[in-house]
């Protein structure tokens, strides 16, 4: 879904009628917000810029759980981009080893011998 905006919220016109005069606060507050948003939109707010996340690229071989790092306790991973259109992500999944490691693991179709990078968002 697009979201597209035709004009802002005129607070001129608004605050010139009795509700507008009663609600003035929220009004004021409303455009500046819908302001921001829409600001932030138009130049291209990502998923990043809104959710306390890191993105790395990690190196997985096939069905082989690997151990990854992160600055802080991960509470779901996003697996977003795979770097192979021959053996694209058939699964994944993630957890915490014995040992309080963070473990991904996923599966590629046609079971490739070599790693495939592939980027994650990492949630925290």
């Amino acid at each position: 879904m697009k979201i597209t905006l035709t004009r802002l919220l005129d607070t001129s016109k608004v605050l010139t009628t009795a509700a507008g005069q009663e609600l003035k606060d929220m009004v004021v507050y409303l455009a500046e917000f819908v302001d921001q948003a829409v600001r932030a939109l138009r130049n291209g707010l990502t998923f990043t810029d809104n959710f306390d996340c890191g993105t790395p690229t990690v190196s997985l071989k096939h069905n082989v759980a690997t151990v990854i790092s992160s600055t802080k306790p991960v509470t779901g991973i996003i697996p977003v981009r795979t770097f192979s259109s021959a053996n694209p992500l058939d699964s994944f999944t993630w957890f915490y080893d014995e040992q309080n490691r963070l473990t991904v693991k996923a599966g590629f179709v046609g079971s490739p011998s070599a790693a495939i990078s592939i980027t994650l968002y990492l949630l925290y």
